[in-house]
């Protein structure tokens, strides 16, 4: 005689149902001894449980619980540990902060209708296999996504590299479409090797208007965001780019670049500084539009050759070799000269007269 157990999951509604549907039934029972059947009635999503013992049934039916459960739940990251490993865990990741003294009280129809947007959001990330969690750490949301002021906020993070929705999150269609823009990464990454190669900066001729932001390894975290919105803004009329200038010093050198990060727009063969302390979005698109003509045009340096990179070197070490090779010419004249002394003086003391006796 087989044990059988049926559950019942009620859902908000049919679409909760179904998106819940399709993400548990994806993983079949681990153990060939229990069948487990789905079947949804609007917005009721049915199961049940069949097997020879009821021990198979018991394992079966709170593995799925759990599973139910983390679908259903907000996953929330805390610290910057669990964001990390937040990101680390999938290519795709959606974190949404919110603020955690807005809603305390989930029978007020203001915090009900935000989770409900909550929830949609999540089952759209389901539905479009993104990773799904939530914030209250305003630290984070300031330190790593530039965000600051009014929340919630939705940052889309793309195989670490994160852009911020600046649209209203009522609007799921919207949200939708956004995500499929969002999902090509569409800023570059340029090294000393690929630089005049890629934006052919110094000749301006082919591959178009490259914005560029230059900075260290560690420092300015909160501009990735704001810089991924503004390529995405600038799909097909401006190309967005970093370089570390720490493990690229010929294009430092190259630009001059000391203090960072920096940012500059090449255009046309000519370069324009972007000096503004803002770091806003709409700031870097007015730059990019006309305010690059409010600052001096200067012209690309060229590329340095071979020959230039090697003349740079030898003009720093032949000084070098010029004050070292005298000095060790010198030690070695001077080593000589005391020697022979040494060994004259050691002679001169050894070497007794002769006397000679004569006898008439």
């Amino acid at each position: 005689m087989n044990f059988v157990c049926e559950l019942s999951f009620p859902l908000a509604t049919a679409r909760h149902a179904q998106i819940v549907y399709n993400s548990v039934r994806i993983d079949k029972e681990p153990k060939k001894t229990v069948q487990r059947i789905e079947t949804l009635d609007n917005n009721i999503l049915n199961v049940r449980f069949e097997a020879e013992e009821a021990k198979f049934i018991r394992v079966a039916v709170e593995s799925y619980i759990e599973k139910i459960n983390l679908i259903l739940h907000f996953k929330r990251i805390h610290n910057e540990e669990q964001l990390d490993d937040f990101i680390q865990s999938s290519s795709l990741n959606v974190l949404v902060f919110v603020d955690k003294q807005q809603c305390n009280n989930e029978n007020d129809d203001k915090c009900a209708q935000q989770r409900s947007q909550l929830e949609q959001i999540r089952d759209l990330c389901t539905s479009e296999n993104i990773q799904f969690a939530l914030s209250t750490n305003a630290t984070i949301a300031e330190k790593h996504f530039n965000i600051y002021g009014s929340l919630p906020k939705l940052c889309f993070i793309r195989n670490g590299f994160p852009i911020i929705y600046s649209g209203v999150l009522s609007n799921m269609d919207s949200i939708q479409e956004w995500f499929g823009e969002g999902r090509e990464k569409l800023t570059h990454v340029l090294d000393d090797k690929t630089f005049e190669h890629d934006t052919q900066a110094a000749t301006g001729s082919t591959t178009g208007d490259w914005f560029i932001l230059f900075k260290k390894t560690n420092e300015s975290r909160s501009l990735l965001p704001v810089w991924e919105a503004a390529s995405l803004q600038f799909r097909n009329r401006a190309i967005f780019a970093y370089v570390n200038v720490d493990t690229n010093p010929i294009i430092q050198k190259r630009f001059h670049l000391f203090n960072l990060p920096a940012f500059i727009l090449f255009k046309k063969g000519k370069m324009y500084r972007y000096e503004s302390a803002s770091w806003k979005q709409t700031a870097f698109v007015q730059f990019i539009e006309n305010g690059y003509q409010n600052v001096k045009a200067e012209k690309v340096p060229v590329e340095p050759n071979a020959f230039s990179l090697f003349s740079e070197k030898a003009a720093q070490i032949i000084p070098m070799y010029l004050i070292v090779i005298p000095m060790i010419c010198l030690a070695v004249v001077l080593l000589v000269l005391v020697s022979g002394f040494a060994k004259k003086k050691k002679t001169t003391t050894t070497e007794r007269p002769s006397f000679q006796v004569k006898i008439d």
